[in-house]
């Protein structure tokens, strides 16, 4: 069983540069359809500047990657990977 969540005062998935995704956000989970891998499902954009209201900027896509536990059972986020 893993542990309840509770809020970081720090974004626990967050922009890589060096990957250029910026703005990741609106995670999910799911697994391999056989069941064996966790992945984490979220979307993101490939460019830092936004032009007007970041909240209306329609250019962030769905993106997937593989995601790792910890041993006291929270997610080990890592960082996005590159398209």
């Amino acid at each position: 069983m893993r542990p309840a969540w509770r809020k970081s005062p720090e974004p626990a998935f967050k922009t890589s540069e060096a990957n250029g995704q910026f703005g990741p956000g609106h995670n999910s989970f799911t697994t391999t359809p056989d069941g064996k891998t966790d992945v984490l499902v979220y979307h993101a954009r490939n460019y830092r500047e936004i032009k007007g209201d970041s909240l209306r900027d329609p250019n962030r896509h769905t993106r997937a990657q593989v995601i790792r536990w910890k041993a006291d059972g929270t997610p080990e986020f890592g960082e996005p990977v590159a398209d």
